[in-house]
Parts: structure tokens; C-alpha cells; sequence
């Protein structure tokens, strides 16, 4: 069918699926009993998630990491912080911590509600504006967190609507009391985000992501770290062969601008719930669906918030009867041009039609569906770019 020499054989990739770790390999991570000591905060929360939930923070003792990566406030606003907040706050880091260049992500309910990074010379206010117009509704009452110094510009954008918390590792002269004005408004600093372990192979010794369960259990797990470090990590031509050993090969390489926004937005899906999809053009979210129950259902609502969101931004009244008669007036198709990140793989081609039909170009995604074989050939179709990562990054709480 295709010239098989292009590409790179990812066929049996779905095995790692159902091979489970050795009793051997499971023994040297976690040993029957594990002892893990944390040592409270000095700050204090107001609350838990909810008011009348008591809460805390504690930080793992005798580890260097909880030490440096230091979370304290500037400003205390209504009260201090919350536990949302810091929620929000780690959430965000979580993203940005894979981001050298000024980035953005404007939090809500531990969800980017939008993301931008510098994609040519954009100021840090900008920036803020395209992530905060990704979803303005969303955005009312959010965590904004930065990965640089918060100016003096980027302060007074943040001033003209309601935000309920700001995170950055530094505040320029005049930025704080900008934001001063905003009796409210809690500001927080945070330090050494480059030092947080992002990549397989970093020092995460002693780290552990605890998963509580009601039932007196925990579930433990190291921290999600990744493989792809950069674009020459992504399977850009994966090629999977049917069961009749046929084989289907990607046949169009990505653009140097969609390379670019596929590994902005597979970075962006490690903060979106599972089964979570994210369209990025240009450097900005276009939308994120997050938390849904079946796959294709998550990119039809991405789709659709991207016809809202765009709608919002031009002043159409947008009706959610009405809106599929309404998307023709907008001036543009929103997805023309994006790119879609998936945080798991396509079980059927329905979604790579779904959404080549509104316009988006290219896919990333892990790969490792029994249907991989039907997904390429629905990418050839529409003249698609499309890179495997090999990897899942499912988040479900």
C-alpha cells in the first residue's frame, strides 16, 4: 500500500498494555511496608476542597526537592490560600515545568482552561490575554500561574478581571502594587521550577503520588515523568501492520509550526483529566476537553467548545440549540490549522474524521490500538501529520 521503508514499526506497541511488572520489579519499587514521613507546613489553609472540610499541607520529610521548591505568599487576599488554590497552583507547574520559553496556563478546578507560550516574540501580558480569551468564561475567578517574573503590563492586565489567585517566581518593581489594588487578589511565589523532575531518568527518589482511597487503601505510584524530550523523540512516520500484515505508514511529515504545537500540546495534556483532548495553534489552547467517558466523546466537545469560545470572542450570542446555525457566522473556522493532542490512543478512526473535518492538520497521541492500522489510513485520507509518543498520560484524580 505504502512505501514500508519510511517507516517506523510500532505494531506490537499495544503489548505494553498488557504486560504487567515482574514480582521482582514490583518488590524493588515498593517494598511490603513502606514508611513515608511528611512534616506539616508552617502557612496554613482557610479550608479543604470544601468549607467545611478541615485540611492541611504537609511536605515529604529528609527530601531536598520539598525543601527548595518553596510555595509561599506575597499577598494573602480574602483570608489566605485555599487548598483549590494550591491544587491549582502544583497543577499548573506541572505543565509549565516543560517550558523554557515565557508560558502562561490559567487554571480552573486543577483544568487549563487555557495555555499560550511564546511562539514567536509575544510580551508575557499577551500571552495572558490569548490564554485568558482561550475560554473567558472559564477564566473568571482562576488561578493564573507563570513560569517567568510577573511585569508591570502583564499586572494591570491581570487587574481588569476577576482572578482569584496569581503564582510566579518573581514580581518586577511596581507589578505588586498594581496588583495591590485588588483587595482580594492573593498572590503567591514559588521557586526552582527547573528543578522539578520531569523527564524519565530524573532523581525522583522518595517521591510518590498517593492516591487515597475511602475504603483505608492507598494507592502509590511514582511521579509521571516522560519520555519525549523534544521533537526527535516522537515516531513521526509510526507504521502498524492490519492482522493480515498489511501495512499502513504515515505518509505526511509535520510542518516545523505543528511539531511545535504537538509537543505544546501533549505537555498540556498532563494536566487535563482522562480522556482528555487538547487543540493548540500557533502556541495557544483553542480548547481542552477534560474528564470525559469515551473518546470520541472528549474530541466532540473540544469541538464544540472551540466553536463556543470563538463565538464568545466575536460577540455572536451564542444559544447551545441554536449554535450549530450560528458557527456560520463566525469569520473563521477555530480549528483550521490546529493541532490535536490525545492523552490516550484512537480505539476507532472516528475521531481523526471528526476532527480533519473542522479543519485541525495534524495528531499526536501513544498509539497502541488494536485499530491503529484504520486510524493511519483515516490520517493519509485527510492528508494528515500525525507522531506516536509511545507513552499514555492518563490523569484521572
Amino acid at each position: 500500500m505504502i512505501n514500508i521503508e519510511k517507516g517506523t514499526d510500532v505494531t506490537d506497541f499495544r503489548r505494553v498494555y498488557r504486560t504487567p511488572k515482574t514480582d521482582e520489579e514490583l518488590e524493588r519499587e515498593f517494598p511490603q511496608e513502606l514508611t513515608i514521613s511528611l512534616a506539616r507546613e508552617s502557612f496554613k489553609l482557610r479550608y479543604g476542597e470544601n468549607p467545611n472540610q478541615p485540611a492541611a499541607v504537609y511536605r515529604f520529610k529528609g527530601i531536598s526537592l520539598a525543601e527548595f521548591t518553596d510555595i509561599r505568599l506575597a499577598k494573602s487576599g480574602k483570608g489566605g490560600i485555599s487548598a483549590t488554590n494550591l491544587m491549582d497552583i502544583t497543577r499548573a507547574l506541572e505543565i509549565l515545568k516543560y517550558f523554557t520559553r515565557p508560558s502562561v496556563a490559567v487554571m480552573k478546578h486543577l483544568i487549563p482552561s487555557g495555555f499560550a507560550t511564546q511562539n514567536n516574540e509575544e510580551s508575557l501580558d499577551e500571552l495572558y490575554r490569548r490564554a485568558r480569551n482561550t475560554d473567558a468564561r472559564s477564566a473568571y475567578g482562576s488561578v493564573v500561574v507563570f513560569n517567568k517574573p510577573v511585569d508591570i503590563a502583564t499586572a494591570a492586565e491581570l487587574t481588569t478581571t476577576f482572578v482569584e489567585a496569581i503564582a510566579a517566581p518573581d514580581f518586577e518593581e511596581g507589578a505588586m502594587g498594581i496588583l495591590e489594588r485588588k483587595e482580594d487578589l492573593r498572590t503567591i511565589l514559588y521557586s526552582n521550577l527547573d528543578k522539578l523532575p520531569k523527564f524519565i531518568g530524573d532523581d525522583s527518589e522518595g517521591l510518590y503520588d498517593l492516591k487515597v482511597l475511602s475504603t483505608g487503601r492507598v494507592i502509590v505510584q511514582r511521579p509521571y515523568l516522560t519520555s519525549i524530550k523534544s521533537v526527535e523523540d516522537l515516531v513521526l512516520d509510526p507504521l502498524v501492520r492490519n492482522k493480515d500484515g498489511r501495512a499502513a505508514v504515515v505518509e505526511r511529515d509535520p510542518k516545523p509550526q505543528e511539531l511545535n504545537d504537538m509537543l505544546t500540546a501533549w505537555y498540556i495534556n498532563f494536566g487535563v483529566r482522562s480522556n482528555g483532548i487538547v487543540f493548540v495553534k500557533n502556541g495557544v489552547t483553542v480548547a481542552v476537553s477534560s474528564g470525559q467517558q469515551e473518546r470520541v466523546g472528549a474530541v466532540e466537545q473540544a469541538i464544540v467548545k472551540s466553536y463556543q469560545k470563538a463565538m464568545d470572542r466575536q460577540g455572536i450570542n451564542y444559544d447551545p440549540i441554536e449554535g450549530a446555525k450560528k458557527r456560520l457566522l463566525l469569520s473563521s473556522r477555530p480549528l483550521e490549522n490546529a493541532v490535536m493532542s490525545s492523552d490516550g490512543f484512537f480505539p476507532f478512526r472516528d475521531s481523526i474524521d471528526l476532527a480533519a473535518g473542522h479543519g485541525v492538520t495534524a495528531v499526536i497521541q501513544p498509539g497502541g490500538s488494536i485499530r491503529d492500522y484504520e486510524v493511519i489510513e483515516a490520517v493519509n485520507r485527510s492528508k494528515m501529520a500525525m507522531a506516536f509518543t509511545l507513552e499514555r498520560c492518563f490523569g484521572h484524580f
